[in-house]
């Protein structure tokens, strides 16, 4: 007999997804996405938060440093490279050779801040960065070309670099730290500033010393002005929480009263404030240039209510938003301690 053929082994079949099981699926893993982004998003920003209070509370730390080695006294916000006051008479008028900022006052305590070279890179500038700021935090005024933003031009030329953290995402409270007009008369000044020392402080555990800036160096140029298509970037200059009786945002610029115990400047009230601050847009207060960096944008009444990170002159730092810093406890100083004369505050 015949051998019989042998029978070929039947191989199953693998049976493969059909299209509505993979829609199934690509359903539930996009649904598993939405859910778990918003998660991400708000774990990365509270992050963030953690990381710009921390920062910030190292330049408190450094701000302590710096007190204890200059006779219990803060130091300027800013003064012009060069300055000098001979006879009643300061120099320049101009910042012809840029400023110098108060964080290079706190670099290394200041003991290095003359070599140009640490104002052209990030590297050990760090304490001054926010992770919720772009690129960190603000260029300076004046800095090298591969540190300027996008339309910006420095103020006094490409030649001239400011003694200023290549990217910084703080200011100081100017109630407490005093720009550079020492003179009366200086540039227009009707008030003279002065040097604060931190015994003059009262309630230092309530007077705020240092914020965040708003991350967009258009609103801080424009602050009080008109022209959204301003090329200079003010990230040199202070804040402060008061207003001229007359409207005025430069305090040197209100004048003294005469008469004794009559007001000529006040504090800043929660009406004071914008909503939501614009490139171009007038502002009635300086506190305006606080940024609004931390949580989700929701306007509430047209009112921004992110919130943002503030050092207080003992040194802690807390979150929370700008109208919390004027009420119902005031929180910019008892008194605009660095002009003179500064105690005919509106009561």
């Amino acid at each position: 007999m015949g051998q019989r053929p042998k029978r070929m082994k039947r191989i199953p079949r693998q049976r493969g997804f059909t299209l509505v099981e993979l829609l199934v699926v690509i359903g539930i893993i996009a649904l598993l996405i939405s859910i778990l982004l918003p998660a991400l998003s708000r774990a990365r920003e509270s992050a963030n938060t953690i990381k710009c209070a921390s920062n910030l509370r190292s330049v408190g730390q450094g701000m302590a440093q710096y007190v204890a080695e200059n006779k219990g006294t803060f130091p300027a916000a800013y003064i012009y490279n060069g300055m000098q006051i001979n006879a009643g008479v300061e120099t320049p008028d101009a910042a012809i050779n840029g400023y110098i900022h108060w964080s290079s006052f706190l670099y290394r305590s200041g003991r290095m801040r003359g070599d140009p070279s640490l104002y052209q890179t990030t590297s050990g500038w760090e304490m001054f960065q926010c992770p919720s700021i772009s690129n960190g935090g603000l260029p300076p005024t004046n800095t090298v070309p591969q540190n300027l933003d996008g339309g910006q031009v420095n103020d006094n030329g490409a030649a001239v670099v400011d003694q200023q953290s290549p990217r910084c995402a703080y200011t100081v409270n100017e109630a407490i730290c005093p720009r550079n007009k020492f003179v009366i008369g200086f540039q227009g000044a009707l008030r003279r500033y002065q040097f604060v020392r931190a015994g003059q402080i009262r309630s230092s555990a309530n007077t705020i010393l240092a914020a965040e800036w708003n991350p967009n160096w258009h609103i801080v140029a424009d602050a009080g002005r008109s022209d959204p298509n301003t090329t200079v970037c003010k990230s040199h200059r202070p804040i402060h929480g008061f207003v001229g009786l007359t409207g005025e945002l430069n305090m040197e610029l209100v004048a003294a009263d005469p008469f004794a115990g009559r007001p000529t400047y006040r504090r800043v009230t929660i009406s004071d404030l914008a909503g939501d601050p614009q490139p171009g847009q007038a502002s009635n207060s300086r506190l305006d240039w606080v940024g609004r960096n931390h949580g989700k944008k929701v306007l509430k009444n047209g009112f921004d209510e992110r919130k943002s990170d503030f050092l207080y002159v003992d040194g802690h730092v807390e979150t929370k938003g700008i109208k919390e810093t004027v009420f119902p406890k005031f929180e910019w100083g008892e008194r605009f301690y660095s002009l003179s004369p500064n105690g005919d505050l509106a009561p």
